[in-house]
């Protein structure tokens, strides 16, 4: 019962985490020209403006956050831009381009005497470097294991259903927990930037 109940939260988290940029079209193409024709820190607030208000649209890939944390960097919001870019590690997972910008908003807040990033992300480099979505596809994947051990089992393969249920256990807790916790911090992130944006979700909610 309780594995049933994490494939539930988790396939509803996997349809929460998705955005429809083609929907907002218009404010995205907005953004990206206040972006590329950024050349001063309040050229690069504005178009971190112009970000926040996509995703208070209800917009939300890795690009898009990527693009706000970086506008946020170059503004000199270190701390800011940090929960942007790790919003963009959760749907796109790690790159080098995230991990460079990462490492320099650690770094800006370290020598202003503020904590940078957590000392344990290097451990949990599987957490953070794959994406949300592959992690939820993993966790669900393993959930399917864990009847396959069943159906092992009534065919008369207790060993091989015992191996495959106890793989399947192990990837289900490991991947679903992570998922889990990612799809938390996503949603308060979310209502966070809404509270920021409150017009956007009156928009929507008329709509």
């Amino acid at each position: 019962m309780r594995l049933a109940f994490i494939a539930l939260l988790l396939a509803a988290g996997s349809a929460a985490l998705g955005g429809d940029m083609n929907a907002r079209r218009f404010s995205w193409e907005e953004a990206q020209a206040r972006m590329m024709s950024a050349r001063t820190r309040e050229d690069f607030d504005a178009a971190f403006e112009a970000y926040s208000r996509v995703a208070a649209d209800g917009a939300g890939n890795g690009t898009l956050f990527y693009n706000a944390g970086s506008a946020l960097l170059k503004a000199g919001r270190a701390g800011e831009s940090i929960e942007c870019l790790l919003r963009s590690e959760r749907y796109s997972g790690s790159t080098p381009e995230l991990r460079r910008n990462l490492a320099l908003a650690a770094q800006a807040l370290e020598e202003d005497g503020k904590p940078g990033l957590p000392w344990y992300r290097p451990l949990l480099f599987w957490h953070y470097g794959i994406p949300t979505r592959i992690r939820i596809s993993i966790a669900l994947a393993a959930f399917s294991g864990v009847w396959l051990a069943a159906a092992l089992r009534r065919a008369g393969l207790p060993a091989a259903a015992r191996t495959v249920r106890a793989a399947s256990a192990v990837l289900l807790v490991v991947f679903g927990s992570s998922s889990l916790g990612t799809i938390h911090a996503e949603s308060r992130a979310a209502a966070a930037i809404t509270s920021q944006h409150p017009a956007a979700e009156s928009e929507r909610s008329a709509e």
